[in-house]
């Protein structure tokens, strides 16, 4: 972390974005279901160690403007990109540093979170400790923080191939001829193997992970000799002494992950005030590869399990859809709801059916507790019998255990998106300007989205609140004729755009998570 050399994040640039499960509203979210007290989003104060060219800490200075920021990095050039992009947009309440995690102090002030994504494993010990020293220094009493970092001991299978590409290319300096030998090295070695062996079967399926990995993140996570994995209970260890306990992994509440049968049961059997045990015990059962962990102070008592749960304080959503075929659903009285993950759920409960079509209607935006309970009692009125009470404890019941299943998800605040398209649609400023030159926009839930070819980057750039449905017509087929009269290449692209398209996109870009609401 000295700049003794060239810096390699200066030589080969890390790609950067959003990434939802960063951000301070999910982290809030996490920390009151665990009975703290987080900072409201729109006072907060963040930190972000290793914050690359701002990708994900600029978002939320746009989205909260009461906030204030801070962006910490080693690469010169990924500062001054930050700089740049920070100042395009406006932005006042955010400010980025050129500056080694090492020289970091007290003097940058308290923060409510603090975040380090994709930093921990690849650098070495001695700034994985101040790090956590940070933590203790820099967090306020009810604050969080978020570190990830390539766990154990699933990166066991990953470091096979890492070991093969590490020995063939140690003489090799250059990134880009390194990320060539290696990808040669890993291909010959693994077609060499016997696919009958447990080794064999291992290189090759890592062979076919690594075709899909482009060659910066190749270079950075897997080329870097001195990166390494960590169990769960060696990072808890190293933070204690920090004043740190664990809150939850930033995937809460997917309790048991991809465990099922007898895995399930052995995790049941632990008790849920013993959630290092649960958590070490789950990676040991699947093989976890990536942690992605939350810290707090450790004086805070934390709540744990679901005993007195109580969903009332937040807002739902869930990327659901009615199942158009009945083929499964022999009973009378029974539908079936699509989830995004492919998981198919047949529900009889008539508040439950009225509650999940609304849900869809909404995704990507969420409801409120009480407002949903209200519009799934207004729905399901003929079929309910006097005990509404208890038909709203069955409904309690139904999203609480949707919501254990990693199916719906609960939001301390709501997204400040709309899927209504009004008469003069916005779309969010960065999603506007990342148009213009990416196919990658970042939505108003925090989340890289791609935009699907010239057309629709163009459509999303020129909705900034000025032009009615009939004007971006106009403008997108303006924007055509100039293309097809410019002599470029450009036999892709439709002659003329027509009002049921761009009604189309509209629909399309809302459902995305891009209009402002």
């Amino acid at each position: 972390m000295s700049e003794t050399k060239t810096n390699p994040y200066d030589a080969v640039a890390y790609p950067g974005h959003a990434f939802s499960q960063t951000h301070p509203g999910h982290l809030a979210t996490i920390a009151h279901f665990h009975g703290m007290q987080p900072a409201p989003i729109a006072t907060m104060r963040v930190l972000e160690l290793g914050c690359g060219s701002g990708g994900n800490l600029i978002p939320m200075a746009l989205q909260s403007p009461g906030g204030a920021f801070v962006g910490i990095d080693l690469s010169a050039s990924a500062i001054a990109r930050a700089k740049a992009d920070a100042e395009e947009l406006g932005l006042r309440n955010i400010e980025f540093r050129h500056l080694d995690i090492m020289a970091v102090d007290a003097g940058l002030g308290s923060f409510d979170y603090i975040l380090v994504h994709g930093v921990y494993s690849w650098v070495p010990p001695f700034v994985r400790e101040r790090i956590l020293a940070l933590f203790g220094e820099l967090l306020r009493p009810q604050g969080i923080a978020y570190v990830s970092y390539n766990a154990l001991p699933g990166c066991r299978l990953r470091d096979l191939a890492r070991d093969v590409m590490l020995y063939e290319t140690r003489d090799i300096e250059e990134p880009l001829e390194r990320v060539r030998a290696a990808r040669a090295a890993i291909k010959r070695f693994a077609e060499a193997t016997d696919p009958d062996s447990f080794y064999g079967a291992a290189l090759r399926e890592r062979l076919q992970q690594i075709a899909d990995i482009p060659d910066n993140v190749l270079y950075h996570d897997d080329l870097n000799p001195g990166a390494r994995a960590f169990a769960l209970h060696e990072v808890l260890d190293a933070a204690a002494p920090h004043g740190l306990q664990f809150l939850a992994e930033a995937s809460f509440p997917n309790n048991f992950g991809g465990a099922r049968g007898p895995a399930q049961q052995i995790l049941n059997a632990i008790p849920v005030d013993e959630p290092l045990r649960q958590e070490q015990s789950l990676d040991l059962l699947i093989g976890r590869s990536f942690r992605q962990t939350l810290l707090c102070r450790s004086g805070i008592t934390l709540r744990r399990g679901f005993t007195g749960f109580d969903l009332a304080p937040y807002h739902l959503s869930a990327n659901v859809r009615e199942a158009e075929d009945e083929a499964e659903e022999s009973r009378p009285g029974v539908a079936g709801f699509l989830f995004a993950d492919g998981v198919r759920l047949s529900v009889d409960l008539d508040m439950g059916k009225a509650a999940l079509r609304a849900l869809g209607q909404a995704w990507p935006g969420s409801i409120s507790y009480h407002e949903l309970v209200a519009l799934a009692l207004r729905e399901a009125s003929d079929s309910l019998g006097p005990d509404t009470a208890r038909e709203v404890g069955r409904l309690n019941e139904a999203l609480i255990a949707i919501f254990k299943a990693g199916l719906l998800e609960i939001h301390l605040e709501p997204h400040r998106l709309t899927t209504t398209v009004s008469e003069r649609p916005v779309a969010g400023l960065l999603a506007r300007r990342q148009a213009l030159t990416s196919n990658e926009v970042t939505d108003l839930r925090h989340r890289a989205v791609a935009l699907d070819g010239i057309v629709v980057r163009k459509f999303v750039s020129l909705l900034d609140g000025t032009r009615t449905a009939p004007m971006l017509l106009a403008a997108m087929n303006d924007f055509l004729a100039e293309a097809h009269a410019s002599g470029r290449d450009v036999s892709k692209l439709p002659r003329r755009a027509t009002a049921d398209e761009v009604e189309m996109h509209l629909r399309d870009v809302a459902r995305l998570g891009l209009l402002v609401g």
